[in-house]
């Protein structure tokens, strides 16, 4: 490919991703308020500034609060001083500093797309990574940690898949592998929970994973299915809600010993072909075994309360439904049992002593950067604010343990398992909600059809299309597959989504999935490789996939500006050119100098308001402390001792829902409802003699 053809391409691909925050950074205040519309965000930017005025980290001047992610803290107080010049100055920056984020994501992508598949397939893999707006929306609108993050993810990644794809005796390889940790620190303090995306690509690096044989997927697709249809069998589809917290540990249980019986048991591999009467035989004596530990290990799990229910019926009905279904896949894919030397133990055992060295070294080359990084920011953690982890997190998984609280939306059984029909905050969202969409449209002219049935049937037809893809040519595109580390993303964003369905953590927000997102960029990606590839087989003076991307990429930048110009209009009646500040003003107006005032939230109200300050009270942003106190119902005493003033917020979740009512109810005098665009009323906050 002409060298000086792809540095064009990455011209055009930084222009087309970098103009929409550069018109941004220019628009009217109350437009580039629309870019910041949650209120996590002024949580860092508030924090920022008391570190930069020397108060520590602290949202409130009062109490030290660790409810942030470090890499992106790093880059807000690189940001805020600012402030001191002007409030909306940082915010201007802040966007341009999001949309170069962005641009190098988008490189990135590129560069490693380019690597594996058709240049058109890579350039518009790219290209939709950086316009397309539902993607756009999360990874580089809001100001928050999401476009540090999904940088340091896609760096792993093309730094992980070179390393793994290339010759086996690398003198540098000890080296490269502590780059590699460096990277995967880094990603992890971008977002802790990338903590899972690292630890899987670090496997597939130490184990040399770079094929995964299609009985395997094929068991493990089983497997999943045999266990969700047992749990709605047996309890239907609100009983599953109502134990969703015991149903991941299970799975993840199941998905890690069901497939190692059946590998030591021969079924995967022999020194023998096994006929079919042997692989039944081997297959259930397997299967027997694996679900005697299963059995004991759950049963221990729920006895620790780790789980919330254990089920005999259950256990068995998988069990039952299951086997039928693994035998019948080791029958239909017993030809492709891979032959082997020796017995798979003797197999197993050969390796073990032949590779364990290298594999612990390279172990230590790998992990001991993320453990220096991440440990001694936990350490950090500890000394400062007395906990290893953020308090956030810790007070998202409490707000699961209470019956009445705003934060707890309703979900179906659709999102449990992660295949959230709406467009918000579901793990596959950006894939999934399109597809549901189709599916209403499908079943529109039939009237008893139900939506979910027909987006279930597409949902399996596209994947039975895409395996059948990735076979053709000889699998030429499978093995892309794994050269890409796709596997690795898919099963560590499987492991981050079942760590939050089965530990119960509450109020999950759209800018956690960008794994999830960028894996379904990466494998559509290679769909088109595949297009591409066909078409251009055509034997035509110019080549199809040119035109096609050429349209295709047209359309990303005209709708990608067309989204940003909505979203920031540069003209604002007079009237509402303040209008982001009608709340503050209000506030101000209503209180007096030096008040303290309580908000659930209140990150855009404690950076704009002057001369008062706003304590926190969900605790995101406050401390463990205050978390402490909320949790041994001495919340009170402690708003008593700061001392609260005021407490601004929505009357049902200050007087009525968990955990605010059962403090704030006797404590609250009504002042008035202010306008403004959340619609909060104030209260006088009363300290009792």
């Amino acid at each position: 490919m002409n060298r000086k053809f792809i540095i064009i391409l990455q011209v055009v691909l930084a222009l087309a991703t970098m103009a929409g925050s550069i018109f941004v950074s220019v628009t009217p205040a109350n437009s580039l308020m629309n870019w910041y519309n949650v209120d996590d965000a002024f949580f860092y930017y508030k924090v920022a500034q008391n570190v930069l005025a020397g108060h520590g980290f602290t949202f409130d001047q009062i109490n030290f609060s660790n409810g942030f992610h470090p890499l992106w803290m790093v880059v807000c107080l690189g940001v805020f001083w600012l402030s001191r010049f002007n409030l909306l100055l940082p915010l201007r920056v802040l966007v341009l500093v999001s949309g170069m984020f962005n641009v190098a994501t988008s490189l990135l992508l590129f560069r490693f797309l380019k690597r594996h598949l058709h240049i058109a397939a890579a350039f518009i893999g790219a290209l939709l990574w950086g316009t397309y707006p539902a993607i756009f929306n999360v990874s580089t609108v809001l100001g928050m940690e999401s476009s540090i993050s999904v940088f340091f993810i896609i760096l792993l990644l093309s730094k992980a898949a070179s390393f793994l794809n290339r010759q086996e005796l690398d003198p540098h390889r000890s080296r490269d592998l502590i780059l590699l940790g460096v990277i995967g620190g880094l990603t992890i303090l971008a977002r802790l929970d990338n903590l899972f995306i690292v630890a899987v690509i670090g496997i597939f690096l130490l184990f040399k994973i770079k094929k995964i044989p299609a009985m395997v997927i094929f068991d493990l697709i089983a497997i999943t299915v045999s266990i969700f249809v047992a749990w709605i069998l047996r309890l239907g589809s609100e009983g599953v809600l109502a134990h969703k917290l015991s149903i991941y540990p299970m799975l993840m249980l199941c998905l890690l010993v069901r497939p190692v019986a059946f590998y030591f048991s021969g079924c995967y591999s022999g020194n023998k072909p096994l006929n079919r009467i042997q692989m039944v035989y081997r297959t259930s004596l397997a299967w027997v075994v694996a679900f005697g530990i299963e059995y004991v290990t759950l049963y221990v799990l729920f006895k620790f309360n780790i789980t919330t229910m254990f089920s005999n019926s259950i256990m068995l009905l998988d069990a039952a439904i299951g086997l039928v279904i693994v035998v019948i896949v080791h029958l239909l894919l017993l030809k492709w049992s891979a032959k082997a030397e020796h017995s798979p133990i003797n197999t197993f055992w050969n390796w073990v002593k032949a590779q364990w060295k290298r594999v612990v070294l390279d172990g230590v080359a790998y992990g001991a950067p993320i453990a220096v990084l991440v440990g001694s920011y936990m350490i950090f953690n500890k000394v400062t604010f007395g906990s290893f982890s953020p308090v956030s997190g810790q007070i998202k998984h409490w707000w699961s343990s209470m019956p009445n609280t705003v934060y707890a939306r309703s979900v179906s059984l659709l999102d449990v398992l992660g295949l959230s029909t709406g467009g918000g905050n579901g793990p596959w969202s950006i894939l999934t909600s399109k597809i549901y969409q189709a599916a209403k449209f499908v079943s529109k002219p039939f009237a008893s059809l139900d939506n979910n049935l027909v987006f279930v049937i597409l949902l399996a037809v596209g994947a039975i299309l895409f395996l059948l893809l990735m076979k053709a040519q000889n699998g030429k595109l499978a093995r892309k597959f794994f050269n890409m580390m796709i596997p690795a993303m898919l099963i560590g964003c499987i492991i981050q989504i079942t760590y939050y369905f089965a530990t119960g953590y509450t109020h999950t927000r759209g800018w956690y999935w960008m794994a999830e997102m960028m894996t379904i960029i990466i494998s559509g990606s290679l769909v088109l490789d595949g297009i591409f590839s066909w078409v251009d087989q055509a034997k035509l003076k110019i080549k199809p996939s040119l035109v096609f991307t050429s349209l295709i990429g047209l359309v990303l930048v005209i709708n990608h500006m067309q989204f940003i110009s909505r979203l920031t209009p540069m003209s604002v009646p007079e009237a509402k050119q303040a209008y982001y500040l009608a709340e503050v003003i209000e506030v101000e107006f209503y209180t007096e100098p030096g008040s303290q005032i309580g908000m659930t939230g209140g990150g855009l109200m404690a950076y704009f308001i002057h001369d008062r300050t706003v304590v926190n009270l969900d605790g995101l942003i406050n401390s463990v402390e205050y978390f402490n106190a909320m949790k041994s119902g001495k919340a009170t005493q402690f708003l008593d001792a700061i001392p609260l003033d005021y407490v601004f917020g929505k009357p049902y979740m200050l007087l009525e829902s968990d955990p605010y009512g059962s403090f704030l109810k006797d404590r609250l005098e009504e002042i008035g409802y202010i306008r403004g665009n959340e619609g909060f009323t104030l209260y006088k906050y009363r300290i009792l003699e």
